[in-house]
Order: structure tokens, then sequence, then C-alpha cells
């Protein structure tokens, strides 16, 4: 079973490397690309896409977990966060929150492009953001029997 998560893990990191090199960021010239592992197997890749008006780009994170979404997965297992000292910004840290448990796993990549070199940091999404609004606990949302591990 440990075999099997460490190349579901491998294939992750691959899928958000490959995601980051189709970024659209001609005004940040900050690519960054993103992965999530849902709790059936499958993984969605997303890339930032920038706009000339700003408050119109997505992030890499939200860009993959609205493919997932799409794609009728709404429990992630894992994300993963390629760039240049990749961390998710509070945006995606809370839409992350939505579809995760107390375990999902957050890879941060950071990735030397002129080596190739890869630093990975693990953590879980919950530690990312810690007082998270919680549309369980505020009533907002009916309880999920996927999510409830969340408690």
């Amino acid at each position: 079973m440990r075999k099997k998560r460490n190349r579901a893990i491998d294939s992750l990191v691959q899928t958000a490397v490959q995601a980051q090199k189709r970024a659209y960021c001609p005004y940040s010239r900050y690519p960054v690309g993103a992965a999530v592992l849902t709790d059936r197997g499958r993984i969605f890749a997303g890339c930032n896409v920038e706009n000339a008006s700003y408050g119109l780009s997505i992030c890499a994170e939200r860009a993959a977990i609205c493919r997932s979404v799409a794609g009728g997965n709404d429990v992630i297992r894992a994300v993963c966060v390629v760039g240049a000292a990749a961390r998710p910004c509070g945006a995606c840290r809370q839409v992350m929150y939505e579809f995760s448990d107390k375990d999902t796993e957050l890879y941060l990549v950071d990735l030397d492009p002129a080596t190739g070199r890869r630093r990975i940091e693990r953590t879980t999404v919950f530690k990312m953001l810690p007082m998270a609004f919680d549309p369980l606990a505020s009533g907002l949302l009916p309880a999920n029997p996927r999510t409830s591990s969340r408690r």
C-alpha cells in the first residue's frame, strides 16, 4: 500500500511540474503549477492564468480544484504546488480547506528552473490555514459523510 501511495504522490508532483510549464503569467512572470489527488485516485492539474485586469487572474491551486469539481470529485486527499518558494495564497488556502479533511496532505515543491532541483516540503492543508472559516462549523453546509473526518 505504501508503494502505491508513493507512486500516487510521485504522479501528483510530476503532474504539477508539467502544469507549471503551461502557466500563463506575462505580468508577474511567476509560473505556478498545481495538482490535486482526489479520494477516487484521480489527479487534476492547474496552472496560474493571469489577466491584464489582475482581479480576474486565477491561481494554479484553484484552477486544479475547479477541474476536480467539474470532473465530479469533491474530496481532495493531497495537493501539490510547484513554484519558486511555492506557498498558496490565502484565497487558495480557504478553497483547499473547503474540499479537504484534517488529513489532506500538502506538498510544496520549490523548483529551481536553472538546475531542475526540487525541494519538497510536506504539511497538511489544515496546518496551512489555522482558525479557517469552516463552512461545516458555521452551519452553512450540512455534514458530509465523506468529509466527516474533519472533527
